[in-house]
């Protein structure tokens, strides 16, 4: 134990397990470094007062793409570099750890933070988590890894259990704090429901998991307001207690008089509190902001150009300089984010699509259909008004782009969204409007899964423009103008409907949630059955055309090594997302999961040969409480998503 513990009284120690504010730890009157945490993961959202949570109004910051959009990226290299523009937003405002990034598994898409989370795939969701954990901690700011875990519904967050089989939590939700644990982030943030009936910043079969199995060595700290009794929480490892509350303040002071927590656990626990404080107080000096907030935009705008997935296209994009487009729409005016604790205040005014797009030097006239009617200072619903208007206008233009989604407030914390279609107001608004159009673009913004069973066949192309931050009206415009190639492949199955989602079946009340659909969550349930979809994992579209070849794969030195060549064939430069999926053909297992991805820049007519290892420990499977690779034979799939394989290998193990 290091002097500085040794000399601070027992109390002193206590009180160093909670915070003295909403967004700073106890400084102990000056004898510590006093560090700032402030939320992400989307941009920085840094509270004006650090005593209360935003009530006073937050600074502006830039509002990157969702997660959801970075993860459709497929590019490692653009996770880091989303880490480390964060990191330079943290140290404009003298930020010292970022409360992100959010790395739950998408179980079910009315999840209400699910554009906060990278993936439905463990694998996709960690592997970006790292990157983006080793971004920010590269720029010497803290990182925070969250939250820990199975806080897949923001219903009853605080008192329901997830009731999850070991096995399941092991493989698929655990998973993704397994890979990001790697860069060692400077804490991770324990969730407010319980597990399997226990409170998880209560949980020390789960926290033993973390500390022993995962090996993480930093600070676990509760999610605002989650702890409920902060002697159960010290006591079975929670190191740090957010934010100040006096009734945690009152337990603290009976620990103190009672010394009912053992000298060595409030030891242990205060020994990282007190190496965090002055790893930050180190990290400081060494501080830079190496990029402008202007060359931050342009990271935040590549981010969403790669992150846009062209689902639908008859031809019809991209489109011509020289002809005359329609654009209507709410979002194509307003934008359109999630709510909740990862909400940015832009830090520049929002121009609308057809204004990015007429400056790209496309010709473009706007007409209102859908917008927002201010109802009450705090509540605007969304209306239709003049769509027969804009129908007459639809037959003039050469194409009619009609921008839909999840309006401001259906995607938040606190609530989970009631349905997966859009508003009745939409869905009849593209019925009424693409057929009086010559052509139709439908362009959806949204952080997760739209049923467009309703629609999607009366339109000509579908644009997935998600949550792109303040610069997706950009993005969107240069991939509908052909300046951009789209290369967004997504990462979660789109449903056809919600009710054909496994976890919507399974039982749930405001106490328990019963994941009884054990490891068929997204693409491993639907693939495996055969059962249709709207886009499956991994699905997107290019102005390229790619075709694969020369597969390869053995088995040397530790890992399963994976070769091919790709080639693009058309006249077109373009980036594609190789993905490899393994299957075992073990019984109960899926068909195949995701394992490896590499994004591949091809330029027209370009061939390239890529090879991929895959650790044999991804092979993997958790069988009576230990982890086992069973030997024999093993199938390489690669696939441009998870549904459509372009070549297939057996591999002996």
């Amino acid at each position: 134990m290091n002097s500085d513990v040794k000399k601070l009284t027992y109390a002193e120690k206590v009180r160093l397990l909670m915070a003295e504010n909403y967004w700073g730890n106890n400084s102990l009157g000056g004898k510590i470094y006093s560090f700032v945490v402030a939320d992400g993961p989307l941009g920085l959202r840094r509270a004006k007062d650090l005593k209360d949570g935003g009530g006073k109004g937050c600074y502006p910051s830039v509002a990157y793409p969702s997660a959801q959009t970075v993860a459709q990226t497929w590019n490692k290299r653009l996770a880091r570099e989303l880490g480390n523009c964060l990191a330079y937003d943290c140290i404009d405002l003298g930020v010292d750890i970022l409360l992100g990034p959010g790395i739950n598994i998408k179980r079910t898409p009315v999840a209400g933070r699910n554009f906060e989370y990278f993936s439905e795939d463990p694998i996709l969701s960690g592997i970006m988590a790292e990157e983006y954990v080793r971004g920010v901690q590269e720029k010497h700011v803290g990182a925070t890894v969250k939250h820990y875990c199975a806080n897949n519904l923001e219903y009853c967050r605080h008192y329901v259990s997830s009731e999850v089989a070991e096995a399941v939590l092991r493989e698929i939700y655990l998973k993704p704090f397994e890979l990001a644990v790697k860069a060692k982030p400077y804490m991770v943030m324990t969730s407010y429901n319980l597990v399997n009936g226990v409170r998880m910043s209560e949980n020390a079969d789960l926290i033993r998991v973390l500390r022993k199995e995962l090996g993480f060595e930093g600070v676990i700290v509760t999610d605002w307001e989650a702890c409920k009794d902060a002697e159960a929480g010290i006591k079975a490892g929670t190191t740090m207690i957010f934010p100040f509350n006096e009734d945690r303040q009152r337990e603290l002071e009976k620990i103190i008089e009672s010394h009912s927590v053992p000298d060595e656990t409030v030891d242990e626990a205060a020994q990282k509190v007190l190496e965090l404080a002055q790893k930050c107080e180190r990290d400081k000096p060494l501080r830079k902001a190496e990029k402008t907030v202007a060359e931050r935009m342009e990271t935040a705008k590549g981010i969403a150009e790669e992150g846009v997935v062209l689902l639908k296209n008859n031809g019809v994009l991209p489109l011509g300089k020289q002809q005359n487009i329609l654009m209507t729409g709410a979002p194509c005016k307003v934008y359109y984010a999630g709510e909740g604790s990862s909400k940015v205040v832009p830090c520049e005014e929002y121009d609308g699509l057809d204004v990015e797009y007429e400056r790209l030097g496309g010709k473009v006239k706007y007409c209102r259909s859908t917008y927002f009617e201010l109802m009450t200072p705090w509540m605007n619903r969304l209306c239709g008004a003049d769509i027969p208007v804009c129908c007459k206008m639809a037959e003039l233009a050469d194409v009619t782009v009609i921008c839909v989604g999840d309006e401001p407030g259906v995607e938040s914390e606190f609530y989970d969204r009631e349905k997966i279609t859009l508003s009745k107001v939409e869905e009849q608004a593209i019925s009424d409007i693409s057929s009086h159009a010559k052509k139709t673009v439908v362009v959806v913004y949204a952080g997760a899964p739209i049923d467009m069973t309703a629609w999607i066949d009366k339109v000509d192309a579908v644009v997935w423009g998600g949550f792109g931050g303040q610069c997706s009206a950009k993005a969107i415009a240069a991939v509908l103008a052909g300046n951009v190639n789209p290369s967004g492949r997504l990462a979660e199955t789109f449903p056809l409907h919600l009710s054909d989602v496994p976890s919507e079946q399974s039982y749930r009340d405001s106490f328990v949630i019963k994941y009884s659909e054990g490891l068929n969550v997204g693409y491993r349930y639907f693939n495996t059955y055969g059962k249709p979809v709207l886009f499956p994992f991994g699905y997107g579209l290019s102005y390229s055309e790619f075709v694969y070849s020369d597969l390869s794969a053995r088995y040397e030195d530790g890992v399963m090594r994976v070769c091919l060549c790709v080639e693009n064939i058309s006249e077109v430069s373009g980036k594609e997302v190789v993905q490899v999926y393994i299957g075992s053909g073990h019984e109960g297992y899926p068909l195949k999961e995701l394992k490896a991805f590499e994004k591949v820049t091809l330029n027209a007519r370009e061939k390239k040969k890529i090879c991929i290892n895959i650790a044999l420990s991804e092979l993997r499977h958790f069988v009576d409480g230990e982890w086992r690779r069973p030997a024999g034979e093993y199938t390489v799939y690669i696939g441009k998503n998870v549904s459509d394989i372009q070549l297939s290998a057996k591999i002996n193990i």
